[in-house]
């Protein structure tokens, strides 16, 4: 892999009602425009969305994921866009994945702590967060990889 293998985790609010059809709708087609990008740039990653909260981990060539996260930062369905981790790293944790969906639901603990560190961005411990939302989502990831048909 090239030293210039880089990953990116952030979490942000959604701009979508929550108890609205739109907000399946806005995941489908975020998942959709994501997987052609990121497969055209060779960019790897996953997608959590809970209870109105994105987290994402983007993993490739520091450009590519640097373009991706700058298309993320102008995106109006996001908001309160927090970066955590932007560093390089091997190996990727979604290889296989232009972008894997790990799920709508990381439990109500998962929801009370993002909700807590985006009401203070910068009490945030971004290493410490992004290890641990990283571990949750490949978990999330893998649970799904299991029992999918």
């Amino acid at each position: 892999m090239s030293q210039s293998e880089h990953a990116l985790i952030y979490v942000s609010r959604s701009n979508s009602n929550l108890h609205d059809v739109s907000a399946s709708e806005t995941i489908r087609n975020i998942l959709t425009q994501s997987r052609v990008k990121n497969a055209r740039l060779g960019v790897t990653g996953a997608l959590l969305f809970s209870e109105g909260y994105f987290c994402q981990i983007l993993e490739g060539e520091h450009a590519a994921v640097e373009e991706i996260f700058s298309a993320i930062e102008r995106d109006v369905r996001h908001r309160d866009i927090t970066l955590l981790s932007f560093r390089p790293a091997t190996p990727r944790r979604f290889p296989n994945w232009s972008m894997a969906y790990a799920g709508s639901s990381a439990g109500p603990d998962w929801t009370r702590k993002m909700e807590g560190l985006l009401a203070n961005p910068s009490q945030i411990d971004g290493d410490v967060f992004g290890r641990e939302l990283l571990v949750l989502m490949t978990d999330l990831v893998r649970q799904q990889e299991r029992d999918e048909p």
